[in-house]
C-alpha cells in the first residue's frame, strides 16, 4: 500500500504538496482550498493499493474543490472511470450537464475523459476505485447518462455496491492476482448493475455479482449484529430481494443467512465473556443482539459446550475442576 499525507510538510507548502499527491493518485486534477477559518490547518492523506487493473484509494482532507478541466485533461490524456463512494461528509459533483449531492453512504462516477467538478463542502473522506474506462463503460446502457449521478447507499443495489466495495477494504495484502480480477470484475459489475447496465453484461456478470452480493449482505450483518430486528426478513427488504433469492446466496455456504447471524453474534459473546471487564452475561447478550437470556444461554452452551456464566466464572477463577474454560473456547473460536 501507498501512503501519502501532507503531515510531513510544512503548513505553507501542504497544499501545493497535496496537488502533486492528487495527480499522482488519481489523474491530473486542480484543487482549489476554499477559505478556512483563522488558525486551522490545512491536511490531507491518500492511501492507495491495486486491485488487478485498478486501483483502490483511500482519501480524506478538509473542505475543497477538485475539477478536471480540459487543460488537465489534454495534459494527462488517460481513460478511467472513478467510482467515488463518500464515507464521510458531502460532495457536490458536476459532468456532462449533470449536476448531484452525494451523502455519506453514497456513491458517484465520473468519466477521466471529460470534465468534471467536485465540491467538497466539509471535512470529507471518500473510498475511490479508479476503473479502466471500458471495463465500466462497456457494460452500461447509458454511459452519459451515468456520470454525475448519486446512487444511494442506504438499499437495494446501491447498497449491494457500496457494502460490497467496503467489503474489499479487508482484502488480505496477500491476495494473488487472479482473486483480484475477479474481486475488480465483481465490482465493476455490481457499479454497472446499480447504474444501469446492459442485460448483456448482466448475464455476463451473473457469477461474479452473484459473489458481491453474498459479500455485500455479510458486510451488513456484521455490522448490525446488536440489532435485535436483524433476520431474513429485515435484509431481504433491505436489499430489495425476495427471501428466496436471499437464502440462494447462501446455499453453498457453511452457514445459513440466519445461522451466520447466530454464529457471529455467539463468536462476539464469547470473546466479550473472555474478558475479565466485561459488563455481565445479560449486558453482553443483549448487546449482540439476544433478547433472550434463556435462548442466548442454551444456544451458548450448544455451540461451545458450556454456559455463558461458567464461562465468565472460568474467567474469574471460580470454574470448577474438569469445566471448559476460555482457553477452550477461544480454541473454538479460531477454527
Amino acid at each position: 500500500m501507498q501512503i501519502w499525507t501532507t503531515e510531513a510538510c510544512v503548513q505553507r507548502e501542504r497544499f501545493s504538496y497535496w496537488r502533486e499527491v492528487l495527480c499522482e493518485a488519481f489523474v491530473s486534477l486542480n484543487p482549489i482550498l476554499k477559505q478556512e477559518p483563522a488558525g486551522s490547518n490545512f491536511t490531507g492523506e491518500v492511501s492507495s493499493r491495486p486491485l488487478s487493473m485498478s486501483a483502490q484509494t483511500r482519501v480524506f482532507s478538509r473542505a475543497q474543490f477538485v475539477q478536471r478541466r480540459w487543460d488537465e485533461i489534454r495534459r494527462n490524456p488517460v481513460e478511467f472511470c472513478f467510482a467515488n463512494f463518500q464515507l464521510e461528509g458531502s460532495c457536490v459533483v458536476r459532468q456532462d450537464g449533470q449536476e448531484t449531492l452525494v451523502l455519506p453512504g453514497d456513491f458517484s462516477v465520473v468519466d477521466s475523459t471529460r470534465p468534471y467538478f467536485l465540491d467538497f463542502r466539509e471535512d470529507w473522506r471518500v473510498l475511490s476505485f479508479r476503473i479502466p474506462r471500458e471495463q465500466l463503460v462497456s457494460r452500461l446502457a447509458a454511459p452519459r447518462q451515468a456520470t454525475a449521478r448519486c446512487v444511494s447507499g442506504q438499499a437495494g443495489l446501491g447498497l449491494v455496491a457500496a457494502r460490497f466495495a467496503r467489503s474489499l477494504e479487508q482484502m488480505d495484502a496477500s491476495v494473488g492476482l487472479q482473486a483480484q480480477h475477479g474481486l475488480s470484475a465483481a465490482l465493476n459489475g455490481v457499479i454497472a448493475v446499480a447504474l444501469g447496465a446492459t442485460l448483456e453484461a448482466q448475464e455476463q456478470d451473473r457469477v461474479p455479482l452473484r459473489t458481491a452480493f453474498r459479500q455485500a449482505v455479510e458486510t451488513y450483518i456484521a455490522d448490525h449484529l446488536s440489532e435485535p430486528g436483524l433476520g431474513p426478513d429485515l435484509l431481504a427488504a433491505r436489499f430489495n430481494v425476495s427471501r428466496r433469492t436471499l437464502y440462494g446466496l447462501f446455499e453453498e455456504e457453511p452457514f445459513s443467512v440466519s445461522g451466520l447471524i447466530r454464529e457471529l453474534r455467539l463468536r462476539h459473546s464469547a470473546r466479550d465473556l473472555c474478558s475479565s471487564s466485561h459488563p455481565g452475561v445479560l449486558a453482553v447478550a443483549l448487546r449482540w443482539g439476544f433478547n433472550d437470556a434463556s435462548h442466548f444461554s442454551r444456544l451458548f452452551k450448544q455451540r461451545f459446550g458450556i454456559s455463558p456464566r461458567g464461562l465468565a466464572a472460568s474467567v474469574e477463577g471460580e470454574a470448577k475442576p474438569g469445566t471448559n474454560s476460555c482457553g477452550s473456547v477461544q480454541d473454538l473460536l479460531i477454527r
